[in-house]
């Protein structure tokens, strides 16, 4: 609690995952018998009976996004871009992936016979495989980016052998005009 308390209220998302370490930690000791008793890391039976739910203290906030109805205008105005952050965008958008698996996306794991994208594990938050069915549009883009094929990555950067920048997405919405959203409210 003298670590957890003074920070609960004004850094919410750092104190929880402070406590959950806090609880690996002392699970890993408990299991090599280097203490005993309950985890007083514990949320559930121990904290939530003495610090606020992370819900009470924080508020979500979401990411600026686009209404649904002005969806389909937004896309025309993007497909109308050119350049490689642009395509990278939009492959975004169509596989509502995140922006470091796009921009990190290499040639062999598109399998464009099964309209597949397969992202190894190690490339995932979670850690685990992830498969993603392609649109015709999604493969669309692909194409027209295989035409101009410089690199191991399929949306390269200005060095052909580095990605896109993780604000190259963001760079196309400004040029586009619009600041008020975020690459990341499309998902």
């Amino acid at each position: 609690m003298k670590v957890l308390d003074p920070i609960w209220h004004t850094k919410t998302e750092t104190a929880s995952r402070v406590r959950g370490r806090m609880e690996a930690v002392l699970d890993w000791a408990k299991a090599r018998r280097l203490c005993e008793g309950d985890n007083p890391a514990l949320w559930r039976g121990h904290l939530d009976q003495l610090l606020p739910k992370r819900s009470r203290v924080q508020k979500v906030v979401h990411h600026p996004a686009l209404p649904f109805d002005e969806m389909g205008a937004f896309m025309r105005d993007l497909g109308a871009e050119v350049g490689v952050a642009a395509r990278g965008f939009e492959f975004q958008i169509l596989t509502a992936a995140r922006t470091g698996e796009v921009i990190g996306a290499y040639w062999d794991e598109i399998d464009e016979g099964r309209a597949r994208w397969v992202i190894p594990g190690r490339r995932m938050k979670a850690g685990k495989e992830h498969r993603v069915a392609l649109s015709e549009r999604a493969i669309a883009v692909l194409s027209a980016m295989l035409a101009e094929r410089q690199s191991e990555f399929v949306f390269s950067g200005q060095r052909i052998d580095r990605p896109l920048s993780n604000m190259a997405l963001l760079a196309v919405l400004k040029r586009m005009g619009r600041s008020d959203l975020t690459v990341r409210g499309f998902r």
